[in-house]
Parts: C-alpha cells; structure tokens; sequence
C-alpha cells in the first residue's frame, strides 16, 4: 500500500482511499492530532467518528434531573448568576 501524500500550500493533506477504507474513516468524521515524535518527524492521527456524540450520550451525569429543558436553564442562569455576580 502506497499512503503517501503531498501538503498543499494550505497545509492540507488527502488521506489515500485504501486508508481511508481499512479505517473505515467517512466525511464528516474529525481528526486528533496526538503524540510528536520531533526527532524522527512523526505524529499520531487519532480519527474521531461524527457519530462520536450519540456513543457518548448518557455518559456524562448531572446534579440536575429535569427534562424540561426550560426549567433546566433557569436553574443554570441562576447558577452561572451565582458564581458570577459582581458587586
């Protein structure tokens, strides 16, 4: 497999398809730039699927449980009132 690429002079790349296939990388999906490795020019590409917010849904808890959404904010204003008031 040849995964070679040239920049352009706006610093992109084209990831190759047969990359692109055996990662299963499609539009939209979002690329992490990970670890450096300066002395041999490397870095890690970590590939971040669009769908990566409904895999997270539900792992992030809250103090509040309120499915009215209306409700919810005017608790946050109070909140964000709370810790930011100036006087």
């Amino acid at each position: 497999m040849n995964g070679n690429t040239t920049i352009t002079t706006k610093g992109q790349v084209t990831i190759p398809s047969e990359v692109r296939k055996i990662l299963n990388i499609s539009v939209g999906d979002k690329v992490s730039f990970g670890e450096i490795e300066v002395e041999e020019r490397k870095i890690t590409l970590k590939i971040i699927p669009k769908n990566i917010v409904s895999e997270l849904a539900g792992s992030l808890s809250s103090k509040i449980r309120n499915s009215n959404y209306k409700k919810v904010r005017e608790i946050t204003g109070k909140l964000l009132a709370k810790k930011y008031i100036t006087k």
